[in-house]
């Protein structure tokens, strides 16, 4: 069941300017399932699919305008997993810059603490995430955001390929 609240802020986030600016490039109809789950079990590294899952939402483009859904995804190219406390971080993010904001992004996803973590799932290959349009939100973060990439080893095109081929198995 979903959390009307809630629904309500990734609505409103995902529909601010800076938000809008950074998916321009994804295409009508892309399709990102946000799932809100309680924190993993204790040393737990991450949650397996569908455990303790709270509420699932469903990100797309529609008209070339972003859009939050509270519907089951369809086929979704990727899925976002956050805890509530990832959830309230990411919602109360007060930047306005795309490259900033995928840096706290980021800092989410390889954090420490699954309390308060963004587990990512690729449920579609490396074309796919191209043809879509996926590439060019990255490329919106602009130099620091490609600069904190880097830092965690993700420094070009071939070491993103690499890394999606071995989260997909």
């Amino acid at each position: 069941m979903s959390n009307p609240v809630r629904l309500e802020l990734f609505s409103k986030y995902f529909s601010r300017p800076v938000a809008e600016t950074a998916a321009q490039s994804l295409s009508d109809g892309v399709e990102i399932a946000i799932q809100v789950i309680s924190a993993p079990k204790t040393g737990a590294s991450a949650p397996t699919s569908g455990e303790n899952v709270l509420e699932t939402l469903v990100f797309t483009r529609e008209k070339k305008r972003n859009c939050i859904k509270n519907i089951a995804p369809h086929q979704p190219q990727l899925t976002f997993r956050m805890t509530e406390a990832a959830a309230e971080a990411l919602l109360s993010d007060p930047s306005d810059q795309i490259g900033e904001i995928g840096v706290n992004i980021l800092r989410l996803i390889f954090s420490p603490d699954p309390t308060k973590r963004i587990w990512i799932q690729f449920q579609s290959g490396f074309f796919t995430l191209w043809s879509k349009g996926y590439f060019g939100v990255l490329k919106a973060g602009g130099s620091g955001f490609a600069a904190y990439l880097a830092s965690r080893g993700f420094s070009g095109m071939d070491a993103i390929k690499a890394a999606l081929r071995k989260i997909r198995g």
